[in-house]
């Protein structure tokens, strides 16, 4: 192989090759992996007899960029951090831009000293190892992507500068399924860049690491679904944050305090996720016209609201609004109110308020609604005839029980 110089990939995978056999065979003089400048992609993947990477190929190839290693079970947790260690150490330690170390065995990733001569990492996948121990970048290193699914993290720390990486082309960090305990103190509402996606959902988040110190972050979308938020942190959007999809789904939460979706940023927010949580209301002034003017979207489903929230509806550009399924906590349907007027909203288009306890309705139907769900209304009787030419044309999808009692469209089948 040493003599294939002009080599540019080297992929090796699902293979049962050893440590110890991994190249075979007597170098001449000549041989030498300085010699191989254009191979800048290798991959050794899912080899689970390997008990560790092939130290002299990943020390000496001085111009890797790629370098995939995950799927290699048979590599301890120690090992794989001393070839990791290895690597950053070896002629092409500052050349790699992609890393992928998923599905392994490491517990711990190097020290901030060793990692930040990784000056050129854009891309770095831990997903599904048993990581505890994260140790940081600093802010000199810049990367796009970073991965920590599926571990065993509780904390994550910054450098000494603050930082535990640069931000200025970070576009994803997911940290989703650890053990996270308090939201990480990683960013600042006050930086120029907004990443794309913050992913920390699946963790086992209270609050907020440093309490009313907490920096803030700008992104895309931060999700911080399924985990313990009881209730919402008034310093996540406090702080200044620039959020605009905000998911905060099945945390439990029982209350959202009066201006906590309140701060220099919240105009920024077009989608709200509350679903499957246990909020028998929401402040009405968080979520008026004057805070979340651009509001794009909200869900409610499966709270324990007794009416529609008025004040969401005051937002001119809200275009889809989901509350479905109240119960209380024995399980009771607590949702029996029509929104009266709702059809004066001539922007919302998609509007999802079945499994709840409605009954006669008697306001006209709005024909901006183009997906109207009322399913699993049992006691629902209502009459659909102002919408029903749109109905036969097929501009308008209702979904419907046929049982439940809904007059004024032959159109329908109701067999």
């Amino acid at each position: 192989m040493m003599r294939l110089t002009k080599l540019e990939q080297f992929f090796i995978a699902n293979a049962p090759i050893t440590t110890e056999r991994f190249f075979v065979g007597d170098k001449t003089e000549d041989m030498d992996w300085a010699n191989f400048t254009n191979l800048a992609d290798v991959e050794i993947y899912n080899c689970p007899n390997l008990t560790a990477l092939p130290r002299e190929l990943i020390t000496e190839l001085p111009n890797i960029q790629s370098l995939n290693v995950a799927m290699n079970y048979g590599i301890s947790a120690e090992q794989l951090k001393e070839d990791w260690e290895a690597l950053i150490g070896g002629a092409s330690g500052d050349k790699v831009q992609i890393l992928y170390l998923g599905f392994n065995n490491l517990e711990e990733t190097p020290s901030t000293e060793e990692l930040a001569k990784m000056s050129r990492l854009g891309l770095l996948d831990c997903n599904s190892n048993k990581l505890h121990t994260v140790h940081p970048f600093g802010k000199g290193i810049n990367p796009t992507t970073i991965y920590f699914d599926y571990n065993n993290i509780s904390r994550i720390y910054t450098a000494e500068d603050g930082y535990f990486c640069g931000l200025s082309q970070l576009e994803t960090l997911s940290c989703s399924n650890n053990a996270i305990e308090l939201l990480p103190d990683l960013f600042t509402a006050r930086s120029v860049y907004t990443a794309i996606s913050v992913d920390f959902s699946s963790n086992k988040i209270t609050g907020l690491e440093n309490g009313d110190a907490w920096r803030g972050v700008n992104t895309e979308t931060l999700n911080l679904a399924n985990n313990r938020l009881e209730e919402l942190p008034a310093r996540l959007m406090g702080s200044g944050s620039y959020i605009n999809i905000l998911m905060l789904s099945a945390n439990g939460m029982r209350k959202i305090e009066p201006g906590a979706l309140m701060g220099a940023g919240s105009e920024g927010l077009t989608t709200i996720d509350l679903s499957f949580n246990r909020l028998k209301e929401i402040p009405e002034d968080d979520f008026s016209n004057s805070n979340i003017p651009y509001l794009y979207g909200i869900d409610l489903s499966n709270n324990a609201l007794n009416a529609v929230p008025q004040a969401p509806l005051s937002v001119n550009s809200l275009t889809v609004l989901s509350i479905r399924q109240q119960r209380d906590d024995e399980g009771n349907r607590t949702l029996s109110e029509w929104p009266t007027g709702i059809g004066n909203h001539e922007k919302l288009s998609a509007f999802y308020i079945g499994s709840n306890d409605l009954g006669v309705i008697e306001d006209k139907i709005s024909p901006y609604i183009l997906l109207f769900e009322i399913k699993d209304n049992p006691n629902i009787s209502i009459d659909v005839s102002n919408v029903c030419e749109y109905i036969k044309k097929g501009y308008y999808e209702l979904v419907y029980d046929s049982t439940q009692d809904i007059r004024g469209c032959d159109a329908l089948n109701l067999d």
